[in-house]
């Protein structure tokens, strides 16, 4: 199913990037999102430095599967945010996937997708598949843990005879590259100490949002570290 969401255009994702950097780099306080962005030359500086790092368009995708292993398990949703940076709109796309098995008790409790939901609401695996590919067309691609989920997509892409040749960033080591030496890298983590909303975590297209707005701070710290 597509949308489209408010989000937020560069600067306010700028000033948010900024914020997110402080708070999980363990830098000075800031609360108030209008000093980050500042008229002065650290205000252009970050400004420069979001802008050389962050693609003017691209998406944002995260999976829900039954587990781990991408041959045993199965795709159960596809979320994604086609991010215009420099928009308050950004189209949106999501799909519950019926798996060919029943979707272990374990899995409803960490994710909150039942079988009845995917019996009701699910779609095939291929067609969910097809959607998502023309909703990505060739914009590169960013994902939390870009390595386990491209395994799984690549896998289920292959299966249907689709290819998925994107360029793909990965928000997970662009974190640990901008803000080593943390206890946790989960994204719930990172997202918590970034001030952003917790709500429906591990639910395809909640992760996105907050995958945006990790990899925005991620890319713009590692940006100023090249001045």
């Amino acid at each position: 199913m597509d949308g489209s969401i408010w989000i937020f255009g560069v600067i306010a994702l700028l000033a948010l990037a900024f914020l997110i950097l402080k708070a999980i780099g363990g830098g000075a306080s800031a609360t108030d999102v209008s000093s980050a962005v500042d008229v002065g030359s650290s205000g252009s500086d970050m400004s420069e430095a979001f802008l050389s790092a962050v693609p003017q368009k691209f998406v944002v995708f995260d999976l829900e599967t039954t587990g781990l292993d991408a041959v045993r398990h199965e795709i159960i949703e596809i979320g994604a945010i086609r991010v215009n940076r420099d928009s308050n709109i950004h189209d949106t796309f999501q799909a519950l996937v019926k798996p060919m098995k029943r979707i272990p008790k374990k899995i409803t409790l960490i994710n909150g997708i039942s079988q009845d939901m995917v019996d009701h609401e699910g779609e095939p695996l291929e067609t969910a598949l097809r959607e998502f590919v023309d909703f990505i067309g060739d914009l590169p691609l960013v994902s939390f843990n870009a390595d386990f989920d491209m395994e799984f997509l690549q896998n289920a892409a292959q299966r249907h005879n689709l290819v998925i040749r994107n360029k793909v960033s990965c928000a997970l080591k662009m974190a640990r590259r901008a803000w080593p030496g943390r206890q946790s890298y989960r994204l719930c983590d990172l997202a918590r100490d970034g001030n952003l909303l917790e709500e429906d975590t591990h639910r395809a297209l909640s992760d996105c949002k907050r995958t945006m707005f990790v990899y925005s701070g991620a890319a713009t710290e590692l940006a100023l570290r090249k001045k």
